[in-house]
């Protein structure tokens, strides 16, 4: 039977993400900082697979879902070494400053924060919210980077916390469409809300899974 670019895919990323296992134990950027060498074989391998994946952007029609009210989280495959998302962006619409954990992961540099004791504070009413805490400590903006079809962008913790938005000008009517890929899988993710002085502990949300809408709001 014929693959589909999305089997390909998957069957390519977990190739990779198998073999970095069974030679360094771990797939996480904290593990692989101080193997650069194990690191550029990984990078290497991963960015050919999602640029071969999206020469056929139709292949993710089935994961593409648009809400008015927010960004969309689309998952299209997860196990325990990476999970693999469509995001799906209305012109304007945008994420939270927030992190990644220990996973490698797609995003638009953005701020660090600059330290600072933090204690219990009113949790947002939104799914999936594990706690808040106050204050939230200063961030410092490291910079913007400015992405366009084709472009692969890469972050991890140690590099800085980000955000990304899809411009209110864009060219493209509906928004933007952009393939994540997370190593490990993101379980849980920290958002920086200096507006409500706050920091909050979230496990993300999917809208849809394999192509089928599972959260309503």
């Amino acid at each position: 039977m014929v693959k589909t670019v999305v089997e390909s895919l998957v069957q390519g990323l977990g190739q990779a993400f198998n073999e970095l296992k069974v030679e360094r134990g771990e797939i996480g950027w904290y593990h692989q900082r101080k193997d650069g060498e194990s690191f550029a074989r990984l990078d290497a391998a991963v960015r050919s697979a999602l640029l071969e994946a999206v020469e056929t952007p139709d292949a993710f029609d089935k994961f593409t879902f648009f809400k008015d009210e927010h960004y969309v989280r689309n998952l299209v495959y997860q196990d325990d070494n990476f999970e693999l998302l469509v995001l799906c962006w209305a012109p304007g619409q945008g994420s939270r400053i927030h992190n990644h954990g220990d996973s490698h992961g797609l995003g638009d540099r953005g701020a660090r924060p600059r330290g600072g004791d933090a204690g219990p504070a009113a949790p947002p009413a939104i799914p999936g919210v594990l706690a808040a805490v106050s204050p939230c400590p200063p961030l410092q903006k490291l910079g913007k980077g400015v992405a366009g079809p084709g472009a692969q962008l890469y972050i991890n913790d140690g590099q800085a916390l980000h955000a990304v938005r899809c411009a209110d000008d864009t060219d493209y009517p509906h928004g933007a469409v952009t393939l994540h890929l997370y190593a490990p899988p993101t379980r849980r993710v920290l958002l920086y809300e200096p507006e409500q002085d706050r920091v909050v502990t979230r496990v993300p949300g999917h809208y849809s899974r394999d192509g089928k809408v599972v959260q309503q709001g």
